[in-house]
């Protein structure tokens, strides 16, 4: 089916249908929807009214789709969700994107017993509240919603460390709640997180530390206190990104090799120090996320995410890789830091 068409107003609510049966089955369903930004948000603008469960789910996962914010495993989770959140509404009588929908389905999803009636995990918990916070933030983006109803739901911390690595389905709602405008910095200072990069680093990369400024690839850090120098792989996020700031400021002629990519502040007195300035950004995404309330994530929490990335990327010395991708001078560290136990061998 083609969004593009003039019939494909009067066709969403059966698309929907079929694509959320083939989400709750597990099935992929990237091969049937639209590919063009425009399309959906001319959908979603064709509707009068609050879209019901089945053009709600329709509109996100081709939003997603078309918009490429999603790296595909997260789409297949969070699609899946959602498609288990709106049969749990038509259940309770629920048939739009509402009000009602907000009030009467989100916590008690989220909370429900799974398939064989045990009660969920507290990863379960984190996942149900992520696709559907992703799913409201899309709907609030293109003007269908304008709450998140999972603001004020609280959930047990994932773990009991103090500070742990961030999860896949907590990364991609970053990237989605960074400000991606002309001049905000906050999604290059997430972008450089995601390549490992510590508060206290990424101030200090320059152009001149890209392995490709028409395509950039790898960053490299220049180590710390507790880091070694390393180059590393920027995410799929952290290339789009970069290849975005790149492009701009070559066209307005102000790309300059030697100059932060990040930090702009001057080392006077009453500045915002440059490691400060970085904790303050990421916060600030972690904040409209909605994820500053989960006691045992923080800002090194998305280095840790790229250390466990690395880890689980290695074929072999997986432990040794996660060492390299962060620049950490012990093992025992990095096993910490990516909560590792050697019992896990």
């Amino acid at each position: 089916m083609d969004i593009t068409n003039d019939n494909f107003l009067e066709d969403l609510e059966a698309y929907g249908t079929a694509l959320r049966d083939m989400a709750e089955e597990q099935e992929d369903i990237s091969c049937l929807l639209p590919f063009t930004t425009r399309s959906v948000v001319m959908a979603a603008y064709g509707l009068k009214n609050a879209p019901t469960l089945a053009e709600g789910f329709a509109i996100i996962t081709s939003y997603w789709h078309a918009m490429d914010e999603l790296a595909p495993a997260t789409q297949t989770r969070f699609a899946e969700v959602l498609a288990q959140a709106t049969r749990r509404a038509e259940r309770l009588g629920i048939t739009h994107w509402g009000v009602e929908f907000d009030v009467v389905v989100c916590e008690a999803f989220i909370n429900s017993r799974t398939s064989n009636a045990a009660a969920p995990a507290t990863s379960t918990l984190h996942l149900r509240r992520s696709a559907l916070r992703a799913g409201f933030s899309t709907l609030r983006h293109i003007g269908l919603a304008t709450v998140d109803p999972t603001r004020g739901i609280l959930l047990p911390a994932r773990s009991q460390l103090a500070t742990r690595s961030a999860t896949d389905d907590e990364v991609a709602l970053l990237e989605m709640h960074a400000v991606a405008s002309r001049t905000s910095r906050q999604p290059l200072i997430l972008a450089l997180a995601e390549a490992s990069g510590l508060t206290s680093e990424i101030p200090f990369v320059t152009f001149e530390h890209l392995d490709d400024l028409d395509n950039p690839s790898e960053v490299e850090f220049l180590g710390g206190t507790w880091t070694k120098a390393r180059v590393a792989k920027l995410s799929n996020f952290g290339q789009r990104v970069l290849r975005g700031r790149i492009k701009v400021l070559r066209r307005d002629g102000t790309l300059r090799m030697g100059e932060s990519i990040v930090y702009a502040g001057a080392k006077k007195h009453g500045d915002v120090s440059p490691t400060a300035s970085m904790c303050q950004s990421i916060s600030e995404v972690f904040r409209r996320a909605g994820l500053n309330q989960e006691t045992d994530l923080r800002p090194i929490s998305i280095t840790f995410w790229a250390g466990r990335q690395a880890f689980e990327a290695a074929e072999d010395h997986k432990l040794e890789a996660a060492a390299k991708a962060m620049g950490l001078k012990s093992l025992d560290m990095t096993a910490q830091k990516i909560d590792y136990t050697w019992d896990q061998q």
